[in-house]
């Protein structure tokens, strides 16, 4: 039997069970963790915790709401700098992602409710809708967006569908396959709103687009240093240009994000729209930007550390084709219990023989332990040495987790995965004051 055929079987036959042991069992006990965790700390005046504290390092975003010449939205995108402030990533956010995020009867598509005067109200059904801070945003016309591109040549990419302008009276602006762009082009490509046809369309040229512009990150002339403050930490930039500006200066990376099947989400009025997997979104900007993930739900802010290498994943079954497949599939669950995924490192280094996890609480040790029970298996729990600042607990998923998904027969399905995207780097935690 394939990997796929396996994965299809799991979910098949074992998927409703871990759904009753989640409500039946873990959900019981998270409820009474919310509020063991959350009060825990509470009227705490006994004693002085010495520990090191870190921090998540400085993750400069920016949303840039781009419009046709009708003002009309035409893509979106999320950017962040590296914290070396040279260097970062675009998140890709298609135009008529559902700003409910799937949570209301009724469906509203980001671009059927853009006003480019009301910016303010876009940026926050942005943030509810991706549970991020958004720092910095910009809407920009063609013009606008050509000025923030990077000076390049003639750019070499396959477009999958054919672009078309109807509000713009272009008609087909260039067909389906190989092509060859100058930035201009690729602007009118971004640009371009075609009302005859689904969003998902122009979204599938936008990342393409995106990915080629990458690919020519950095730019040809030398970076320019970082601007430092008085202790050595880069200078966050002022504007959505100067961000634009360093990014393009070192490594750029593409995230384009997952959506659920529309079939799987209410569409009364059938309008045009798409529901982002509030998984996979949880996973990407846990990545790329730790320290500006939004704690929407009411319980513990968990760090998920799952290094898995291909060897690993296999010897267990190759019920996950990626580490990011794991951590998907255990931010579901964690955001299914009201948890919160404040960080993500997926890099594939490999991993202990048991789950090690850190507490960043001793007062939460026994219940951490009761949800190890449910969650992940087999456990090493200790108080963690050094805290990190906005994680009550870090998991560092083991050989052990693998092998208890694949005794209780849960796990990923054979749907579109994280594997499928681009990776970013992960994101360190520095020292408080020093990042």
């Amino acid at each position: 039997m394939t990997a796929i055929a396996r994965r299809r079987t799991r979910r098949t036959i074992v998927g409703a069970t871990v759904a009753v042991l989640l409500m039946v069992g873990a959900a019981a006990m998270f409820a009474v963790g919310v509020v063991t965790l959350s009060n825990s700390r509470e009227g705490e005046a006994v004693g002085v915790d010495t520990r090191p504290v870190v921090q998540f390092p400085s993750t400069p975003n920016a949303l840039l709401a781009v419009t046709d010449e009708d003002g009309q939205l035409a893509s979106v995108v999320v950017m962040t700098l590296l914290p070396e402030g040279q260097g970062g990533s675009v998140v890709i956010v298609p135009v008529n992602a559902d700003a409910t995020a799937g949570f209301d009867g009724e469906r509203r598509p980001l671009n059927a409710s853009f006003d480019a005067a009301d910016l303010p109200g876009f940026v926050s059904s942005v943030e509810q809708m991706l549970a991020i801070t958004v720092q910095r945003a910009e809407v920009v016309d063609a013009d606008g967006l050509q000025a923030m591109l990077p000076d390049v040549a003639d750019t070499q990419l396959v477009l999958p569908n054919d672009v078309v302008d109807t509000r713009g009276g272009g008609g087909l602006i260039s067909a389906a396959g190989p092509q060859t762009f100058t930035s201009e082009e690729l602007v009118t490509i971004i640009t371009a709103i075609d009302d005859d046809q689904k969003a998902e369309l122009a979204h599938a040229n936008d990342v393409v687009v995106w990915e080629s512009l990458a690919k020519a990150a950095p730019v040809v002339v030398p970076p320019e240093p970082v601007p430092l403050d008085d202790l050595g930490r880069p200078v966050a930039p002022t504007s959505v240009s100067e961000l634009v500006e360093r990014m393009w200066q070192g490594e750029v990376t593409v995230r384009d994000l997952l959506v659920v099947p529309v079939t799987d989400v209410e569409n009364p009025l059938e309008v045009d729209v798409v529901v982002i997997d509030r998984r996979d979104s949880n996973l990407v900007f846990a990545q790329v930007s730790p320290a500006l993930v939004t704690a929407v739900n009411t319980g513990p802010k968990v760090r998920i550390v799952a290094n898995f290498i291909e060897d690993e994943l296999e010897s267990a079954g190759a019920l996950y084709e990626s580490s990011a497949d794991v951590a998907i599939e255990l931010i579901g669950r964690l955001l299914f219990l009201s948890g919160n995924v404040s960080s993500v490192d997926t890099a594939p280094t490999g991993v202990p023989p048991v789950t090690l996890i850190q507490v960043a609480d001793e007062a939460d040790l026994e219940l951490v332990t009761e949800l190890a029970d449910v969650l992940f298996g087999p456990a090493e729990i200790t108080v963690a040495e050094t805290v990190t600042e906005g994680v009550d607990f870090e998991v560092v998923l083991g050989m052990s987790y693998l092998e208890y998904e694949l005794d209780r027969g849960t796990g990923v399905t054979d749907e579109p995965t994280t594997s499928d995207v681009a990776p970013s780097s992960d994101v360190p935690a520095t020292v408080a004051g020093d990042g």
